[in-house]
């Protein structure tokens, strides 16, 4: 296992700082609030867990860290946007999430010359 980079360091503490800000707003809403922003609440949680595996990625954490606290509002709404519930994210899904151009990777298949 690798060390984490300061980058990746830096990157975990924002996204950590926002979204501990947004539990601690939902905690703040009525229970029937909560349980009408669920699906919300649970597209969050599953977005910040799978940027956390990506955060090695130099351009994730820049972007995590050039967002700030608003990180996780960006993300959200542009999944909303696109109308995106999904249970398992990629890299590509985290960097499209947070307007970054998806990486093509080459196929191990392909035909070589």
């Amino acid at each position: 296992m690798t060390e984490p980079t300061r980058l990746t360091q830096q990157a975990t503490q924002v996204l950590d700082q926002a979204y501990t800000q947004f539990k601690t707003d939902q905690l703040a809403q009525t229970k029937t609030d909560i349980f009408d922003q669920a699906t919300k609440i649970f597209m969050v949680t599953t977005v910040v867990d799978a940027t956390r595996q990506y955060l090695f990625e130099p351009a994730i954490a820049t972007r995590v860290i050039d967002l700030g606290d608003q990180v996780i509002a960006s993300m959200y709404q542009r999944a909303t946007e696109a109308d995106v519930l999904k249970l398992n994210f990629t890299g590509n899904d985290i960097r499209w999430l947070l307007g970054l151009p998806r990486v093509r990777r080459h196929h191990a298949d392909q035909a070589t010359d």
